[in-house]
């Protein structure tokens, strides 16, 4: 594989570089366009978001299930100093956290049912959000990782997302400086690359340990992007990442039934809406406490970009640190058996 990746990326650079030539530059400044057509359903939701729960709760489940920016200022101040502020936005992490959140379904449901079943779930939230692109991007870099999985090529699964992006940047090279985009890439490969820690967590109960190494993972990646847009570094924000990380897929599931069921009975939703609000409460609870804190971020300002690239080659190279190790470990038990 690796002599493969030598051979692609100078191929993909040359017809990047052509592709950019075509279109006459890169803008960093570059806006998608959005899909109209959806527009007025979403405003439906949001209405019916709205009367079914109070605020904040209403408009932080407008900003997860419709990628609605709503959020009081106070609220994203907040979500910024506990490095949290992604999970509010239409960046198409969501999605992948969703996808990896699933996964944990394995262990009773087995691996293929699980994707299959990732696979008709994913769609719906695509619908809710007015297949705004950054949802679409995450969505087809999701069935490409786990397709290879389903197709029994769980090693490929890396290669599928490094296919999906380049493909991507061809096809729109701009995207290459959209933050939605970086947040959906990194947030998928935290995704793929969690196989790698999970042997480091063999003492953490079976039900919880992949949803928690899929938490980390996919924090360690996406925190350093925060940090450079938002001037802000999180002290505490993998903590608080993985006290309320979890309940965003129950909040994305929960939040997009009930407002499909309100448009059908308005009464009934707002009886199921304690499921989510229960959440979403919790949610606002965690980051209103953590965020008083005097040690919560450091404000960084402009940070230079080579340092966050270094903080890339360090936490790779540990990742295939690991994946080495415990392979090896792996072999070695197998060969010990083998001997007995």
């Amino acid at each position: 594989m690796s002599k493969l990746l030598v051979f692609f990326i100078p191929i993909w650079l040359i017809l990047l570089t052509f592709r950019i030539i075509s279109i006459g530059g890169v803008d960093p400044t570059y806006r998608h366009q959005e899909v109209e057509y959806l527009s007025p359903l979403k405003e439906v939701f949001t209405e019916r978001a709205n009367q079914i729960l109070p605020s904040p709760q209403s408009e932080l489940l407008a900003g997860i299930v419709l990628g609605e920016d709503k959020i009081p200022y106070w609220l994203k101040k907040d979500l910024q100093r506990t490095s949290t502020i992604h999970l509010v936005v239409v960046s198409g992490q969501n999605l992948s956290l969703l996808a990896g959140f699933l996964m944990g379904l394995v262990y009773f449901l087995g691996r293929r049912l699980t994707i299959l079943i990732i696979f008709l779930i994913i769609p719906i939230y695509a619908v809710l959000t007015g297949f705004q692109v950054p949802v679409i991007r995450a969505q087809v870099m999701i069935y490409l990782v786990f397709g290879a999985q389903l197709l029994g090529r769980d090693q490929r699964g890396i290669w599928s997302l490094i296919l999906a992006g380049s493909l991507m940047l061809l096809l729109v090279p701009h995207w290459i400086f959209s933050i939605s985009f970086q947040l959906s890439f990194m947030a998928t490969l935290g995704v793929v690359l969690s196989d790698n820690l999970l042997p480091a967590f063999r003492r953490v109960p079976r039900i919880i340990r992949e949803d928690l190494v899929v938490t980390i993972s996919a924090t360690a990646l996406t925190m350093p992007l925060i940090a450079y847009y938002f001037g802000e570094l999180s002290l505490i924000g993998i903590l608080v990442n993985i006290l309320i990380l979890w309940c965003i897929p129950l909040i994305m599931i929960s939040g997009a039934i009930i407002l499909i069921i309100s448009l059908v009975s308005l009464t009934l939703a707002q009886v199921l809406a304690v499921i989510p609000g229960i959440l979403l409460t919790y949610f606002l609870y965690i980051v209103d406490f953590f965020s008083d804190l005097p040690f919560a971020s450091l404000n960084l300002g402009e940070s230079p970009l080579i340092t966050w690239i270094g903080y890339y080659l360090i936490l790779f190279s540990l990742f295939r640190v690991l994946n080495l190790k415990w392979r090896l470990k792996d072999n070695q038990e197998n060969l010990g058996r083998q001997l007995c």
